[in-house]
């Protein structure tokens, strides 16, 4: 559909109209625009601010369906093509929609060539994660944000590598990621209320805790840690994490801090993400 750009600045001056109606209808038509309207009513955000909070709210509606349909085809792939790293970035550009996604792969791209290169090609699998953990957590000073665990930046992916900080799903996304470039056997392990790396190939198995600077851990340290949180302790709890419910774990964590914030536009759209991901609310998070 073809639409100029007088019409759509004309629609966009009805959004001050003072009749409701008028304004919920002017809204859908642009929401149906879609894309093409992206610009004009971020233009007009800025020179008409009385107008800011209609403006958002049809913004916010037309990424949010945009997203929404990205993440139905990412999940409509079988288990094991679906993308963690599409889906991480697309959850960071929910919050970022000018997020220059390419940049970031690029980043983890030589990150994980300057591990290739510390490791080379013929070493044993602790020395493998130690060399990750070491690069990781010392050299690039990943770490947990213990100071300020709830903030929301801790969530979003692209935060995560500039601040180099996290909680621990996103910092073991990070070490996913690289672990993936490099073709090593890790998997994320959603433990209730903690998520870990597991490394586990024929000779060596090993949990990564990246919020606690690479913390090496065994099976009888997370069962310990499961029971003295009063988890008690299931085998389940140390299986691979699905893709869709590693994201729909992040965006879980998400929900929970927009709730805080009392932002209605987020709480809204991101029980419909993961109403996508076929997953409950009430799962763990973190």
């Amino acid at each position: 559909m073809f639409v100029n750009e007088s019409q759509i600045r004309a629609l966009i001056r009805l959004l001050g109209d003072e009749d409701e109606r008028i304004v919920k209808t002017i809204s859908g038509k642009l929401i149906d625009f879609g894309d093409s309207a992206v610009p004009l009513l971020q233009e007009a955000e800025i020179e008409q601010p009385e107008m800011a909070d209609r403006i958002v709210t049809v913004l916010e509606e037309i990424r949010g369906t945009r997203l929404e349909e990205e993440l139905r085809d990412l999940i409509a792939l079988p288990e094991d093509h679906i993308d963690l790293e599409t889906g991480a970035f697309l959850l960071a550009r929910y919050a970022y929609p000018t997020l220059d996604v390419q940049s970031y792969q690029r980043q983890l791209d030589r990150m994980a060539q300057d591990v290739r290169e510390q490791i080379g090609s013929r070493v044993s699998g602790e020395e493998t994660v130690k060399a990750l953990n070491r690069y990781l957590f010392t050299e690039a000073g990943f770490r947990g944000n213990t100071k300020n665990y709830y903030e929301v930046e801790n969530s979003y992916l692209n935060c995560v590598m500039d601040r180099r900080t996290g909680i621990p799903i996103s910092l073991s996304t990070v070490y996913l990621l690289i672990g993936k470039r490099l073709h090593l056997p890790v998997q994320g392990i959603g433990m209730p209320g903690h998520f870990l790396v597991k490394f586990d190939s024929d000779r060596y198995k090993i949990f990564i805790d990246c919020f606690n600077g690479g913390a090496l851990l065994t099976e009888k340290n997370c069962a310990r840690f499961l029971t003295e949180a009063g988890y008690g302790f299931e085998d389940r709890f140390l299986q691979k994490s699905p893709t869709r419910a590693i994201l729909a774990r992040m965006i879980k964590n998400l929900l929970a801090i927009y709730n805080k914030l009392d932002e209605p536009l987020k709480k809204t759209r991101l029980p419909r993400f993961i109403e996508i991901l076929g997953c409950e609310q009430r799962e763990e998070g973190l």
